[in-house]
């Protein structure tokens, strides 16, 4: 139904088309006439050729030309009846109309095709998005029962490496249980980074409000020891919706890594065309042979999310993390926002244009 409908929207307003440009036509000749041949005029008035032609260009492109010549063709032979010859200017008025038909169709006619390939285009890629969604989402759900399966056989592993151990006197063979145990942790390491890793970009990208994202985490954070500064601009920025996930990684780091943290501060600055997001504590810092190690896959035990994740939530949308603080002093954690993925928040701007 709405197939049909459609075509007789298309009819309709190619009809009216048809009959808005047959009542300009005839208003065009009826001038012709009236101007040029009655009252001697033949200057002035040929631009409203020109508008026509345009107009005509517009709606039916190349063809155009057959209205822009059968105007030319008018105005020499009424050129004729008037002065008994024809007119230099007259053939070369015709012929410019001719070219201007033709140009202005032509682009009109590239601006159709590129806007259809356009529509073509993003028709597929939306397609071609759902597409991908579906499979994400079942090859999400398949994982996730495949690592439940596999963690419920780790568990009864260690449990009965566990058995075994209480069983077992003889200490080589002790060793050996302790290794495989070790093995059998590290592979339950394995499943559960895979659990947060196949998490990250499988939602779009959302604008967050630094300050709003400040408080929430402020609110639900429990911890009478530490105090939480905010030093925030008014901005938005454009990432992953784990972005909040990140700084609460921060915080927990903190508190189990920093050993004497008191005061953790956020703040951010817009600075040469990019956006500066810090993060701060006055914890024991992290050394500076450290400083890249902390954020390699694996590293680290009990961080949760883990630096190594956070930098891959942040590099969805061009955005890069660094430690960039002395050891001793606290670590400060550096987020670069480029031009494109901040803006100022809506509060902001309709303070700025006075609203």
């Amino acid at each position: 139904m709405s197939a049909c409908n459609d075509e007789i929207c298309q009819i309709m307003i190619i009809k009216s088309k048809f009959v808005s440009l047959a009542i300009i036509l005839a208003i065009a000749v009826f001038l012709e006439f009236i101007i040029h041949y009655s009252l001697k005029i033949s200057i002035v008035y040929t631009h409203l050729f020109y508008l026509i032609i345009i107009l005509a260009a517009i709606w039916f492109q190349r063809y155009a030309v057959w209205i822009a010549l059968f105007f030319g063709v008018l105005h020499i032979t009424v050129s004729y009846l008037v002065g008994g010859y024809i007119p230099v200017d007259s053939v070369f008025r015709a012929f410019m109309l001719c070219l201007v038909a033709f140009i202005v169709g032509s682009l009109v006619r590239c601006m159709t095709l590129y806007r259809d390939e356009e529509v073509r285009q993003n028709h597929e890629l939306e397609k071609t998005q759902e597409a991908f969604q579906t499979a994400n989402k079942k090859l999400n759900i398949l994982s996730s029962i495949t690592r439940h399966d596999i963690l419920n056989q780790l568990t009864a592993l260690l449990g009965y490496q566990e058995i075994a151990r209480e069983m077992c006197s003889n200490p080589d063979l002790l060793e050996i249980l302790k290794k495989e145990e070790n093995a059998a942790q590290a592979i339950r390491k394995q499943i559960e980074f895979t659990k947060n890793y196949q998490d990250i970009g499988v939602r779009a990208p959302i604008w967050h409000n630094l300050k709003e994202k400040f408080e929430t985490l402020k609110n639900s954070y429990d911890n009478d020891s530490v105090t939480l500064h905010s030093r925030l601009s008014n901005h938005d920025i454009f990432a992953d919706p784990l972005f909040p996930l990140i700084c609460q990684n921060l915080l927990d780091n903190s508190i189990r890594h920093g050993e004497h943290v008191k005061n953790i501060t956020f703040s951010s600055e817009e600075r040469n065309n990019e956006l500066i997001f810090v993060y701060e504590d006055d914890g024991i810092g992290i050394s500076d042979d450290m400083k890249t190690m902390i954020f390699k896959k694996g590293y680290g035990k009990n961080t949760g999310m883990g630096l190594f994740l956070s930098q891959e939530i942040l590099a969805i949308t061009g955005l890069v993390m660094k430690e960039t603080g002395e050891s001793g002093k606290g670590v400060r954690f550096v987020i670069h926002i480029p031009e494109g993925s901040y803006r100022l928040s809506r509060e902001n701007q309709e303070n700025k244009s006075g609203i």
